[in-house]
């Protein structure tokens, strides 16, 4: 109800001032003539001026225009409204047009006047101000309703008017334009005056409107604008004007989202969420000029004090808004974006969405919720799209990558921006389905303590049903009772928790009654097994829903159970899911070995089922949940259609749990489940620390291979954290679980498959080097294939248990290895003997090649599988010269260059023994004359003959004995009657009984005709043990100058040198020259070698060259630039006169190897069609990745040049250290021979 107030002027009729001049004729030309639909008049007055004018022209325009009249003043208003009663087209409102709080404020008006000299200037300052004041007051005082331009348009639904007259109020036409930018035709009554003078300043200065009439003699002069409908043709048009506001786009996503915006509707309904300055909203309404699109733009325009140093974006939004004159397109809607979501429908009359684009709050829950508010407002075929997927922002990255992507079709990419098609086919269930968690706990802390600060996160309807309370040993459980599993009084206190658990629960369900509840069983009384546990929360859940076990300690994050829930509502055929976990033995250590010990895929996690009132668990431990069917059956539910663990891991869905973490949990399991020992047997692996190691080796209760390691190690972040120097624990929330589960590169495979077949020197061969590996922290690129279980356990070394090879299934066992490779992501592939997978790059080590040299069956399945290792290898290493020698001799496709040779060492272990140590092996053995030794004594080529021969012509040979080590249990009877008179030892001996043996024996006699190497030779100088051998293959490569040496088929040579190595200045002369040549050899030496040589393999497929360049891109420059900066290089070499030398490597660390391929492909085939210039000749092009900094030290030898770029990644050259690197610019490498730039 109006207030009475002292009669003011506005309430006078006044004579019109638009009457039958040249702005009256403009106007009724112009209504007359034009393809209009609405019409605003702003100051009708009584309507016999301008409006007058627009009537008349409406009468003659074909489409009949509506008029909408706005009217302060009632008196006005109401001889208006009598006028044109019977004008249907005419509508008029009693309103003031604009907020109350939009009047300039007096001092406005004072600067104004004391700078402009206008009409305003007639009267004196005083009784303008008077004239302020009385609108001011009349529309507080006649009740009078604001906002009319705006209530006009909701009203009516327009977007914006067709032609619009200002001439209200003189105060209010600059909030007024506010209101109407973006009309066809804006009429300005008044531009010599307050009025409008500004207004028509902003006009003739704005891009988007044209004057085209009006004159300043006319009363105070009237304007006529016309705005400008150009749509830009391109991106290209507009790139300066977008690039310049300030924002946080990747080059070429503002081209995207403008051509993105161009293939929609005509009419189509743009929503975006975080504007922040506009460069992303110009981008996309510069797609929108002369369209009836409009983007509605969500924002605070506030920011926060983390992320901008300055805050209040809004006025610098609208300034770039009005700059570009795109305001009729554009809608801003201020406030948070889960707000306005919620009111769209009432915001908007209804409006579906055609393209809505999330780029506000990157927090996981925040973007979680803009895209499950935002998806129901997306019409069918409509588009979603989402800024910064990428792993700097996990929040926007997850809810992509986990959930959004999987309710959208027809994916599209531009670096981190990803876009969707929305398919009502894609979803056949609603968002709304609720989430039953149930824990059965005992005992719960610390990680009780967990759950709740998930749970009251999380943005979809929850309940948790605690079971607490002991659990009889029967049922699932009964197996406990015969491993003297029992029931404790120290584990519980009447039935229930005696550790606090029992009062946290009370006081969680005070806090959260509507959400949690808590099953007891009455004081004393224990359940009747965890069957009738986990089943007693069943008869509260009345409604269709997710059932989700949670242990007591096992932790999810919030983002885990939001994605999991739309993992099934996004497949609503599917019925439970399978996860994988980290399972923690302590606090930093968990499983990191899967198919094993706890992570058996069989029925290890079933966590989650889709539940329906009726169901029943069958059992807890493994969890079965059953459906009745209608013939009186039950259904295991889970059995139906589940998701694997491969579609959970997929999503991230791997849980935290922590088993085996504190003392407390070691002495429950136990006493309640009859582990024995558990808890100190747990105290000795906290104690370890070398890693990573066999489970087996300290619980009793787990036999397969399961491998522990440190969560560090695995790349985890623990969830669980214990406070240093207390028994307090911390929950890490997400913001801090960044870091991701990322496998070392590169990751090479070995198959321990030599271990399976024989324990000779190969096997030391590779004991040594894996010993070596550990020591090095080489260990951590290095994945062992165990063969049922026969490779040695050495902590520090990862394992993966395999099936044991079988000459007969060799085909399969390749399809094997390959599989294993392809799930370790491996780089390259070795084999201790001759195994090779399909198609992963592989090493050749090469031993000896003693069936080729001495004429063996090569059809033998044995030498056929290494044949094909050798034929199938990318690179190759020999253990001595003469082997490598031999290796070519036989495949001479193979280049002597291309073998590395890494001799073998000997252990530290081998030194000479004690008397004491000598004497006690001799004992032991009842060895009780001197003795030769003779290890490895099997096989022609050893040549052991010829030593027994000769010993039978020693005349003092009954004054010795005979070792054999190395072979079988029995001497060969056509050796026997040689040794008669003399004890033959046949020993099978520890390394530490060797060392005793070598150091006590007379001499090593070592006759082979054929060595790989002669590693037994090496061990024996160590050991200050004498050496007889023959200058055979790679024999002087090892013994060098420290050994008697003959002939192999010389009986008395040897005999001679029986004898004389029993001479004390021979033996003093070996024994001190061996002791001088084992010191050349060392497994610390072979492991550098060999390493090297893995790590070169790995970057064959480089194809590194002759010649080898190196540019680095800066791939976030727009596309166009890029490629042009890319044909140019491209071009150069492809055209210079070595180019067939050279390899050029394009550093493509920064972006996925597919973007940069298909960048590539684009630059070679627009220099084929354009310059018939055929890149496949010549040169080599390979992408550079991501390289780990052992890969990067070796290719740097390799580099001659960099290629300077006008821009570049310099993240990456600074990473790399790539500034070593000698440059040179393009010019100057086109210019120059690369003989003498480079190679010299």
């Amino acid at each position: 109800m109006s207030k009475e107030t002292p009669k003011s002027e506005l309430d006078r009729l006044i004579p019109p001032e638009i009457k039958n001049d040249e702005f009256y004729a403009a106007i009724q030309k112009i209504v007359r003539a034009e393809d209009i639909n609405t019409i605003l008049e702003i100051g009708s007055s009584s309507g016999e001026g301008s409006t007058e004018a627009f009537v008349n022209g409406i009468r003659e325009n074909p489409n009949k225009p509506t008029l909408f009249c706005l009217e302060v003043s009632k008196t006005r208003f109401a001889e208006l409204q009598k006028r044109y009663a019977k004008d249907y087209f005419v509508k008029c409102y009693n309103l003031s047009s604009v907020f109350l709080e939009e009047f300039p404020k007096e001092n406005e008006i004072i600067s104004f006047y004391n700078s402009n000299r206008t009409a305003l200037n007639n009267y004196p300052l005083e009784q303008v101000l008077g004239w302020l004041r009385q609108d001011i007051e009349y529309v507080k005082n006649a009740g009078v309703p604001d906002k009319g331009i705006e209530k006009i348009k909701q009203e009516n639904e327009i977007d914006c008017f067709d032609i619009v007259l200002i001439d209200g109020s003189e105060f209010t036409g600059e909030a007024e334009l506010d209101e109407v930018y973006g009309a066809k035709y804006i009429f300005l009554d008044d531009i010599n005056s307050y009025k409008n003078n500004r207004n028509f300043q902003r006009l003739i200065n704005d891009s988007s409107y044209t004057l085209i009439g009006g004159n300043l003699q006319v009363r105070n002069g009237y304007a006529i604008f016309k705005e400008k409908i150009v749509q830009p043709a391109s991106y290209t048009t507009i790139q300066t004007a977008v690039e310049v506001i300030e924002g946080f786009m990747i080059p070429g996503q503002e081209e995207y989202l403008f051509k993105k915006v161009k293939l929609l509707p005509e009419d189509a309904v743009i929503v975006e969420i975080g504007s922040y300055k506009g460069r992303s909203t110009i981008a996309m309404a510069m797609a929108c000029i002369g369209t009836r699109r409009k983007i509605y733009c969500i924002d605070t325009w506030d920011g926060n004090d983390s992320d901008f140093p300055d805050r209040n974006f809004f006025e610098t939004w609208q300034r770039n808004v009005q700059k570009n004159g795109v305001g009729q397109y554009v809608v801003p809607l201020q406030g948070f974006s889960h707000e306005i979501l919620n009111r769209w429908h009432k915001l908007t009359n209804d409006s579906e969405v055609d393209f809505i684009f999330i780029d506000g709050s990157h927090q996981y829950l925040d973007v979680l919720q803009d895209f499950q508010m935002s998806f129901p407002l997306v019409k069918n075929r409509g588009w979603i799209a989402f800024h910064d997927v990428i792993h700097t922002w996990p929040g926007s990255e997850k809810v992509w990558k986990n959930i959004a992507k999987y309710y959208l079709s027809n994916h599209e990419y531009s670096s981190s921006l990803a876009c969707g098609q929305k398919d009502n086919s894609l979803v056949l269930s609603s968002f709304q389905l609720p989430v039953h968690f149930f824990t059965i706990v005992l005992n719960g802390e610390p990680f009780i303590r967990y759950h709740i600060e998930i749970f009251k996160q999380l943005p979809f309807k929850w309940h948790w049903h605690i079971v607490e309370g002991v659990a009889d040993l029967k049922h699932d459980t009964a197996w406990s009772s015969k491993l003297g599993g029992h029931i404790s009084d120290e584990i519980h206190r009447n039935g229930c928790s005696k550790d606090g658990t029992t009062e946290y629960l009370d006081e969680l369900v005070r806090q959260y009654p509507e959400n949690i509840t808590v099953y007891r069983k009455p004081e004393g009384v224990f359940w009747d097994g965890k069957v009738e546990m986990v089943n007693a929360p069943l008869e509260n859940i009345h409604e269709e829903c997710l059932v989700w076990q949670v242990d007591v300690d096992e932790l999810w994050t919030v983002e885990q159970l939001c994605t999991g829930r739309h993992m099934f509502i996004s497949n609503p055929e599917k019925t439970a899911a399978f996860y994988w976990c980290w399972y923690f033995v302590g606090e930093n250590l968990l499983i990191s070995t899967r198919n094993c010990y706890a992570e058996n895929p069989q029925q290890d996690w079933l966590r989650t089922w889709r539940f329906k009132p009726g169901m029943m668990w069958a059992a807890h431990e493994p969890p079965v949940l059953i459906e009745p069917l209608p013939d009186n059956q039950w259904r295991n539910v889970a059995e139906i259609n589940p998701f694997v663990h491969e579609e959970s891991e997929e999503r991230g869905l791997i849980f935290q749990h922590f088993a085996y973490a504190t003392p407390e949990q070691l002495k429950f399991k136990e006493q309640y489940y009859g582990y024995q020992n558990a808890v100190s047997r747990w105290k000795a692996l906290q104690e370890q620390t070398i890693f990573p190691v066999l489970l087996r080796q300290y619980f009793s209760w787990v036999q397969d291979a399961t491998m522990i390691d440190t969560a560090e190690s695995c790349g985890i972040v623990p969830i669980a954290q214990k406070e240093k120097d207390s028994h307090t624990w911390k929950f890490v929330q997400i913001d801090t679980l960044q870091k991701q589960s990322v496998k070392l590169k590169p990751l090479i495979v070995v198959d321990g498959v030599f271990f399976q077949l024989y324990q000779t020197g190969i096997a030391r061969v590779w004991k040594s080097l894996l010993e070596e590996w550990v020591e090095h922290s080489f260990a951590e690129h290095i994945v062992v294939l165990d063969r049922a279980g026969t490779a040695p356990e050495i902590p520090g070394i990862r394992y993966r248990a395999v099936p044991p090879y079988d000459y007969g299934r060799t085909d399969c066992d390749r399809e094997m290895l390959q599989q294993v490779c392809y799930e370790e992501d491996a780089d390259l592939f070795i084999s201790t003997y001759y195994t090779t997978p399909l198609s992963t790059p592989s090493v050749f080590i090469t031993y000896d090649m003693i069936p080729e040299v001495m004429g063996w069956d090569l059809n033998h399945p044995m030498w056929r599988e290494k044949h094909h290792a050798i034929q199938q290898a990318s690179t190759y290493i020999s253990i001595s010269e003469n082997t490598a020698r031999d290796l070519v001799n036989f495949f001479p496709d193979i280049s002597l260059e291309s073998v590395t040779v890494a001799p073998c060492g000997v252990k530290s272990h081998f030194f000479p023994a004690s008397i004491e140590e000598v004497n006690s092996f001799r004992g032991n053995y009842g060895i009780s004359k001197p003795y030769f030794l003779l290890v490895g004594t099997g096989g022609g080529y050893k040549n052991t003959s010829l030593f027994f021969q000769a010993f039978a012509q020693l005349y003092s040979k009954q004054g010795f004995d005979i070792v054999c080590t190395g072979s079988g249990s029995l001497l060969a009877p056509e050796l026997r009657a040689y040794s008669s008179g003399s004890v033959v030892h046949m020993l099978q001996l520890t390394d530490e009984e060797l060392r005793a043996a070598y150091s006590g024996a007379m001499a090593l006699v070592y006759p082979s005709k054929y060595e790989g190497f002669g590693l037994p030779i090496l061990e024996a100088m160590a050991c200050r043990c004498p050496v007889i051998t023959c200058p055979n293959a790679s024999i002087p490569e090892v013994a060098g100058e420290a050994a008697l040496y003959v002939n192999d088929d010389d009986i008395n040579e040897l005999t001679n040198a029986l004898c004389d190595v029993q001479k004390p200045d021979v033996r003093k002369s070996l024994i001190a020259a061996g002791l001088k040549q084992a010191k050349k050899f060392s497994w610390s030496k072979m492991m550098k070698i060999v390493n090297s040589a893995l790590i070169e393999a790995t970057l064959l497929p480089l194809n590194l060259k002759d010649i080898n360049l190196i540019i680095f891109p800066d791939w976030f420059q727009p596309e166009e630039s890029l490629g042009v900066e890319l044909e140019q290089v491209i071009r150069v070499i492809a055209t210079h006169p070595d180019r067939s030398l050279m390899t050029l490597l394009v550093d493509s660390s920064a972006i996925s190897e597919d973007d940069a391929n298909m960048l590539l492909s684009s630059v070679a085939m627009n220099l084929l069609m354009q310059e018939d210039l055929d890149v496949s000749e010549g040169p080599e092009i390979s992408l550079l990745g991501q390289l780990s900094e052992i890969q990067w030290n070796s290719l740097l030898p390799h580099l001659h040049g960099r290629i300077v770029l006008e821009k570049e990644n310099e993240q990456a050259i600074t990473y790399f250290k790539a500034e070593s690197i000698p440059t040179c610019d393009l010019d100057s490498f086109q210019n120059r021979e690369t003989g003498s730039f480079f190679l010299n």
